[in-house]
């Protein structure tokens, strides 16, 4: 069996890890196809793995996954890995990608890794939305740890990717036949 790796990226971390998942399972990693019908197209394999940043309210994961053919999440495990900046305490308590996936939540296995932002190469409307953020968050009383962490690395150049937290992902790839 096979496993198709498929991912969006914006600033290059999601990319990365699905590119060394490919690499680890001996397969390649494409990007998200424009159109499910591509995925629907294949012949039914190994599992299916949906890599995606969390960029604000939108996840391109999420939405693609909701867009392919019953018949296809049927007929093959899928997973969606969320790379994002919240803590992974609070990404796993808000398993936010489990409301964006709606009726998919309880059939597809969600997997969450951290990821990078460097605010020196963030476009224009991104960084304009982070400063708003972190300007409503300085004046939040009782903040979060998550919140505290976006307020400190505000403006600063993170990179929290970390290849060898994709274990737990390539396990589950294995153990569906990848």
């Amino acid at each position: 069996m096979t496993c198709a790796i498929y991912y969006s990226t914006y600033y290059g971390s999601t990319q990365q890890y699905a590119e060394e998942l490919a690499s680890r399972l001996g397969t390649a990693a494409e990007p998200l196809p424009s159109s499910p019908s591509a995925v629907a197209a294949e012949p039914a394999a190994g599992p299916l793995v949906v890599l995606a940043p969390a960029h604000g309210p939108l996840h391109d994961g999420a939405k693609f996954l909701q867009q392919l053919p019953a018949a296809v999440l049927g007929n093959r495990p899928a997973c969606l890995v969320t790379v994002g900046m919240t803590l992974d305490d609070e990404a796993v308590r808000a398993d936010a990608a489990g409301g964006l996936l709606g009726k998919l939540k309880d059939s597809v296995t969600r997997f969450y890794l951290p990821g990078r932002m460097h605010y020196s190469e963030l476009s224009g409307p991104h960084r304009t939305a982070m400063r708003g953020l972190v300007s409503m968050l300085k004046l939040k009383p009782g903040k979060s740890e998550n919140e505290q962490a976006l307020i400190a690395s505000y403006g600063k150049d993170i990179d929290r990717v970390d290849l060898s937290r994709l274990a737990p992902v390539e396990a589950w790839a294995r153990e569906h036949g990848a």
